[in-house]
Parts: C-alpha cells; structure tokens; sequence
C-alpha cells in the first residue's frame, strides 16, 4: 500500500525559529524517514497544498460550500464570510478562527441580521447555516481577490488584505463590518461572560468556473470540513482520521492508495504555540512516525509520502528499499530550515 500522509503544521511556520522551537526534541523515527527519502519542495501555503492535493489550481469552494449547508447557491455570486476575532499586536493585528469561539446559532443569527442590514443597499446578503460558518451573496462578481482563511489564521492580516480592481473597495467595506461586529450587544455580552469577541469576518472563497476536484487515492481520511467538502465533490468517501497509525489496519488491509490529512499540528503552529506544538509533534512520533517506520520496514506500507507547507514546507518520499540505505544518515527535521 502506498501512502501519503499530510501533516500541515510539521514545519515550524517561522521558519528562522524553527531549530530552536525543535531544540532538545528525540524523534528518532522521523529522523530515519527523512534521511532515508528523498526530499522536495512543497506548496508554500495551506492553501496551494489542498488545491494540489484535489488537483485544483486555487482554492475556492464558496458556492459548492454553500449548496452542500442548504443554500439556494446556484445563482448569484458568493463569497465565504466566515465568523473571526481580530486582536491587535503592537503594529500587527493578528487573526483567529472560529476554533477559538464558542459561538452559538442564536448569537450567528443576531450578527449576521445586523450585516443584512447594513449591507443591504450595496447588494449584500449575509447567511448563517451554521455558527461558524457564514456565507454573503454578491449581487456582481467582487472584481477583488481574497486570500483563504487557512493560509491568515495566526498571521498579520494587513499582508493579506483584499487585492484586485477591487480591493480598496473590499478593504473599506470589511472595515465597516468590523466597526458594526465591534459594537454589537452580542459581543458586549459575549466580552462580559469571558468569551471571545466575534469582532470581523473573512472573506474568501469566490470562483464562478465550475472545476471538479479530483482524488488521486482510493482512500481519504481527514477531520477538515474544507477537506470533507472538497472530497465529496469529487465523489470520494472520507473517513474521521483514527488517533493513531493502528487505526488504518483495515485500509492497509485494502491495498491500493491511502491519503491522511494529519493537522494536529496545525492549530499550535499557526498561533506559535510553542510548548502546545512540541507536545504535539513527540506524541505523533510515538502514535504515528514509529509505527509508520515499523510499516515500512515490514512491508505493510510499500511507500510513504510526507508533506506540509510552510516557508520551510517540504516532501519527503521514502520507499521500503530505501530504508536499506543505511549510508543515508539520519536527517532532523532541523536541517530542513535554511540556515541563517
């Protein structure tokens, strides 16, 4: 069985700080694969990795997002809006997702009646299927372009801006959403019960060219709605991914190809959660590169294809003949960050 494991996140996303995050760090195993593969480049972006990983030049399933929540999307132009909090860092305001929330459908309803309101006249529709996530209905295509939340989560969102014909126009208008959410009774009671603030939203997603995703595996398991999404266009199953590599027995019974999409790391990584991401990478040493290198040794596991993203992003193939190689030495993943 040939298997490609994607695990967004297993590069330090600053890369300059990525040897000393790693600093006093054991993980053996995956040390042996990476000496032993060969390694590549990979998409910089989370973004690029999915769309690649579907065989998508950009990411952009708002319309198809909004059909599969119930919305009447077959018309019009849409956009993802999903709910965020915005905090201020000295020169730097700094984006978090709804995984930080507790946001509940009767407070969703409450913002989103208000953005309707607001927004009306400018031929804007704001939708809430779900509390974390939101969609807005375009009376014209945007002329601007947008960048993904998973690739501004954690990062400075004045480098991620809206660009485009358009995008002073965009710029301005998410301004103002952020003034009506900042000042909305929902986030003063949501401030006043220790909760975080639904203080913006997100823009992203647009894409009128109907293109299917496609799967080159036989076999998906992913945790991601983005991901669940993106594969059941594509007319592929997907399946929770288990705790750790014992619980792909049955698929490596199956034979054929097995994709993983690992993001344990991802949350950590993408708000410098130093400590929480090194917890995180020594217990995928020991639930998934240790047995994933017993695997291979054994002849389970024909191939395995590592990736993840980031300025230090990188693939790594590895098949079983290549653990014979025993001149390969041992790389860590430190050496993998360029040198300063």
């Amino acid at each position: 069985m040939k298997l490609t494991l994607i695990v967004p996140g297993l590069s330090w996303l600053d890369a300059h700080d990525g040897a000393e995050v790693l600093k006093g760090l054991s993980l053996p195993a995956l040390a042996t694969l990476l000496g032993r593969a060969c390694i590549g480049t990979a998409p910089p972006t989370l973004s690029e990795l999915t769309a690649q990983s579907f065989g998508l030049t950009r990411l952009a399933p708002a319309r198809q997002d909004a059909l599969a929540d119930g919305l009447d999307a077959a018309a019009g132009h849409w956009l993802i809006a999903d709910p965020v909090h915005v905090r201020v860092d000295r020169d730097r305001a700094l984006l978090a997702d709804v995984g930080v929330m507790n946001l509940a459908q009767h407070e969703a309803d409450a913002l989103v009646e208000s953005l309707n309101r607001h927004f009306a006249e400018d031929g804007m529709t704001f939708f809430a299927p779900q509390p974390g996530r939101w969609y807005v209905r375009l009376r014209d295509a945007s002329g601007a372009s947008f960048t993904p939340l998973m690739d501004a989560v954690g990062e400075n969102i004045n480098e991620h801006l809206p660009g485009g014909a358009n995008g002073l126009t965009w710029s301005r208008w998410l301004n103002e959403m952020q003034m009506l959410l900042y000042t909305h009774p929902v986030n003063d009671q949501r401030e006043a019960q220790g909760e975080v603030s639904v203080n913006s939203v997100w823009l992203w997603g647009e894409d009128d060219t109907a293109v299917t995703p496609r799967m080159r595996a036989d076999r998906l398991f992913s945790d991601d709605a983005t991901w669940q999404g993106l594969a059941r266009q594509a007319g592929q199953e997907t399946s929770d991914v288990p705790f750790a590599f014992s619980g792909l027995s049955e698929a490596l019974e199956g034979g054929g190809t097995t994709l993983v999409h690992l993001d344990r790391l991802l949350a950590p990584a993408q708000y410098r959660d130093a400590w929480g991401w090194r917890d995180a990478i020594t217990q995928l040493e020991a639930d998934w590169f240790s047995p994933l290198l017993a695997a291979l040794k054994s002849g389970r596991i024909s191939e395995l294809t590592l990736l993840t993203h980031g300025p230090a992003g990188f693939s790594a193939n590895v098949t079983r003949s290549d653990l014979w190689k025993f001149w390969r030495r041992a790389r860590p993943l430190t050496s993998l960050y360029p040198a300063e």
